[in-house]
């Protein structure tokens, strides 16, 4: 018997049973409404005696399918099908708790949305949107609350672009560019005015440079420059006035020299260095404008012991005071000594910008005015 037939007492098919595998047990059941169209149909894929497929109709046509794809008698995976046949939405429970947790939906039978409740508490905290068979936009809920928090942006299947709601204020307070999937450069809001009051730019995955409106008056005040994921230079706007005047140089982490631009002129005139205690070692200052240091000033254990000045600007020393406690306790005159170590002449303070300034214009930046004076000094 490979088939088997059941009618009402009117004489209509209302159930057929089939055997579509020859050995002698149903597999396949068929009912019909009072018309005889198909409304279901029972399948036992695997043989076993138990349907695992459910094909639903309405009017003659599939609506939806069921599918114990574990062949286990529990539906896990449920298709639904539009007036033309085709797929527009599949729906699966991958946790096996008869309730879906997966979402994907098609157009013209093109993969268009998947949805996801990845802690299976029936909310969705994951959507993926797709063009054209490539990822163009990923939403997430990272706290799990079903409220999206994290938006990622793609371009030819590629992520360029991420955006984060990290305090779940349903707010955008960090920003992640991307270039080939390696991040590029990074925003912050600090204060959340909604406005980036950090940047940080990387190259090959590490931090090269990092950018802060430290203050929140809407403009850069502190530029840090990384080398080997280590800080190697600091500029800051110390006073708020919108001027760069002090120049921090780190060595393996510690604090090594600072110069100041003390009187705004734009032009650094003190400069510091610094033991591996961070203790002040000695400084160089410029008096006169011109660029050249004219007192020295050497410290031991943190405290001032000799002074020395140019006093006709000639380069040479030509009067050195003796320190105790602070307090001059010996005078020297001398004429043309040469200072015991040279000094560089003092930088102006677009020239320290220009000369280790990042490239912002590669990282796809909008180029701020103070950023496009910095690239102009680096290409001089």
């Amino acid at each position: 018997m490979v088939a088997r037939f059941f009618y009402d007492e009117k004489g209509n098919v209302v159930r057929q049973e089939r055997d579509t595998n020859g050995d002698g047990k149903m597999d396949r059941w068929i009912y019909y409404d009072s018309e005889g169209t198909i409304e279901r149909v029972e399948q036992d894929e695997d043989f076993d005696g138990k349907p695992d497929l459910w094909l639903y109709y309405e009017k003659g046509k599939l609506q939806r399918e069921n599918v114990s794809s574990k062949r286990n008698g529990r539906i896990d995976l449920w298709y639904f099908f539009d007036s033309q046949g085709q797929v527009e939405r599949k729906e699966q429970d991958t946790n096996g708790d008869g309730k879906p947790d997966l979402w994907v939906f098609y157009e013209n039978n093109q993969l268009v949305r998947n949805e996801e409740d990845r802690n299976f508490d029936g909310k969705v905290d994951r959507v993926t949107y797709v063009q054209g068979g490539k990822i163009s936009r990923v939403e997430e809920s990272t706290n799990g609350d079903g409220k999206m928090d994290s938006f990622s942006y793609f371009q030819n299947g590629q992520l360029v672009r991420k955006e984060i709601d990290r305090k779940h204020a349903r707010r955008i307070d960090l920003w992640g560019y991307y270039r080939e999937g390696r991040l590029v450069r990074q925003e912050e809001d600090l204060n959340g005015d909604g406005k980036a009051d950090r940047v940080l730019y990387f190259q090959g995955e590490e931090l090269v440079r990092r950018e802060e409106d430290s203050r929140g008056k809407g403009r850069i005040d502190l530029i840090e420059f990384f080398s080997q994921g280590k800080l190697a230079r600091r500029l800051m706007d110390s006073k708020g006035e919108g001027k760069f005047d002090s120049l921090y140089v780190f060595k393996d982490g510690k604090l090594v020299r600072e110069e100041r631009d003390t009187d705004g002129d734009g032009v650094f005139d003190l400069r510091i260095f610094f033991d591996e205690n961070g203790q002040e070692l000695r400084q160089e200052a410029d008096t006169n404008r011109d660029r050249r240091v004219d007192v020295w000033v050497t410290y031991k254990d943190g405290k001032r012991v000799v002074q020395e000045e140019d006093l006709n600007f000639d380069g040479k020393i030509d009067v050195r005071y003796f320190f105790k406690d602070d307090q001059v306790v010996k005078q020297e005159q001398v004429a043309n000594t040469e200072p015991n170590s040279p000094a560089l002449p003092f930088a102006a303070v677009q020239d320290e910008l220009g000369s280790v300034a990042a490239e912002p214009e590669q990282t796809g930046k909008k180029v701020t005015p103070a950023a496009a004076k910095e690239q102009e000094a680096g290409k001089r």
